[in-house]
């Protein structure tokens, strides 16, 4: 199972660069769509899962391919990560590491009874000097290439390392839950992997980080998880080696698990925009229990958690 996640970052990172326009970018683009057909999706949208798109007079191609469910009329999940690379890096952690995850996730899930349609997004231009900007191909897929709605989207980026501090190295992040009300009780329901842990918290926090910023903006149920930055994050030192299959294998069992809840999951109208406190607060003392105790961190109340987070990204660069 490590194989094919190695072996599918490694095609990725194989050029050298991934940058919007480079020779790279086109192989990834030939590869991207070769492995999408190789795992029983289909073209999102007319006969290919190229999706062109222009800004500015610059060419950019999302790939969108879908894996059908059993009624085609309900909304659909849909899965995203990028491909493009910030410059000249390999980019294996950012972000080969997640597209082969959601691969991986794929192979299992075409086994899987499910109620609804899976749409796989692998968008164009998140990385600078696009990011945030009209150009990204998330916006673009959401704003002018979608058909209906989504269900909810979970967005994957810098998912291949291990948390660089010791004794937390299994941790994965997990941002949005607040976006609806049945996200946390979902969240909290998924049983995790053994090897992995996760810690969940607002948005806001840190900002949008990566392809959600859309999701977030259309009031879209959405979750974004990371194991966040780290001392290979946009350097040529992002290569397949550095990476934790294990790791990755076993954050492709949790998002599979996660995706099965929320294939039977209700969003009713009146959840939109909650408080997900007592679900953050949970995941924090099951993740790192043992920590607070020795720092002497209360984790009581949400202002016990934003003074933990604003702490943990200044010093960890999150």
């Amino acid at each position: 199972m490590q194989n094919r996640l190695f072996n599918d970052v490694e095609n990725l990172a194989l050029s050298g660069t991934r940058n919007v326009g480079s020779l790279g970018h086109q192989r990834a683009i030939n590869f991207l769509v070769s492995r999408m057909a190789e795992s029983g999706l289909m073209p999102y949208s007319g006969k290919e899962f190229k999706l062109p798109y222009q800004v500015e007079m610059m060419e950019y191609t999302n790939l969108a391919g879908v894996l059908p469910g059993l009624d085609r009329s309900l909304d659909p999940i849909l899965l995203i990560a990028h491909y493009d690379t910030c410059g000249d890096q390999p980019g294996a952690d950012d972000n080969a590491a997640a597209i082969a995850i959601w691969l991986h996730a794929l192979h299992a899930l075409k086994s899987v009874v499910r109620q609804r349609d899976i749409i796989v997004l692998f968008p164009d231009a998140e990385e600078p000097p696009r990011f945030l900007s009209e150009h990204m191909g998330s916006s673009n897929f959401y704003n002018a290439q979608l058909k209906g709605n989504i269900h909810a989207g979970l967005v994957l980026d810098l998912v291949g390392h291990d948390v660089p501090l010791s004794g937390m190295e299994e941790l994965l992040f997990i941002f949005g839950a607040e976006s609806h009300r049945s996200l946390a009780d979902t969240i909290l329901r998924t049983e995790l992997p053994p090897g992995l842990k996760n810690i969940a918290t607002l948005n806001r926090y840190v900002g949008d980080l990566s392809d959600h910023h859309v999701l977030r903006e259309n009031g879209c149920p959405y979750l974004f998880f990371t194991c966040g930055r780290w001392e290979h994050y946009h350097q040529q030192t992002d290569i397949p080696e550095h990476l934790n299959y294990s790791k990755m294998e076993l954050i492709s069992q949790y998002l599979m698990a996660l995706i099965r809840r929320l294939d039977n999951c209700s969003f009713d109208k009146e959840g939109y925009g909650v408080d997900s406190v007592n679900m953050e607060l949970a995941l924090l003392k099951r993740a790192i229990g043992p920590y607070l105790v020795q720092e002497g961190i209360p984790m009581e109340s949400r202002a016990d958690i934003q003074n933990f987070v604003l702490m943990w990204v200044q010093q960890h660069q999150l």
